[in-house]
């Protein structure tokens, strides 16, 4: 499905999902990488977008850090021309969905703005930050 309003170029046709696939909470063991919870969130959401469909909508890349340790499991969602938002606090088992409803929800608004009501309830606490889009992309 693609939310794309070619006539104002005001709705994104895709959005990348990033992971952060090296976040483990203080104390958690480094080794063995496969096992880490940013590892394992990344495998997780990877499986929903194929289960669901969504590659042509979502795109998941893999971060090696996106810088938010204390407050692990990090993603963020971001398109060209688009506001970014940046989450800690996630978990394979319990928001992986909510993050594929949330990339869904961020693709279907004008420039990417999710207020915090249109935010799945597990993603609305989360929130570390938003970036309004660059100027000239």
């Amino acid at each position: 499905q693609n939310f794309m309003d070619s006539s104002d170029n005001q709705y994104p046709s895709i959005c990348t999902l990033h992971v952060c696939k090296s976040c483990r909470p203080t104390g958690f063991p480094g080794e063995p990488r496969n096992q880490r919870p940013g590892f394992l969130l990344h495998e997780k959401l990877e499986r929903l977008i194929e289960d669901r469909n969504l590659g042509e909508t979502v795109t998941l890349q893999a971060a090696d850090c996106l810088s938010l340790c204390l407050r692990p499991c990090g993603i963020a969602l971001s398109a060209p021309g688009h506001w970014t938002y940046l989450f800690g606090d996630q978990e394979s088992e319990a928001t992986a969905n909510d993050i594929v409803d949330c990339a869904l929800t961020y693709v279907a608004e004008p420039k990417g703005e999710m207020s915090r009501t249109k935010r799945p309830a597990s993603l609305r606490s989360s929130i570390m930050g938003r970036v309004p889009p660059s100027l000239g992309r």
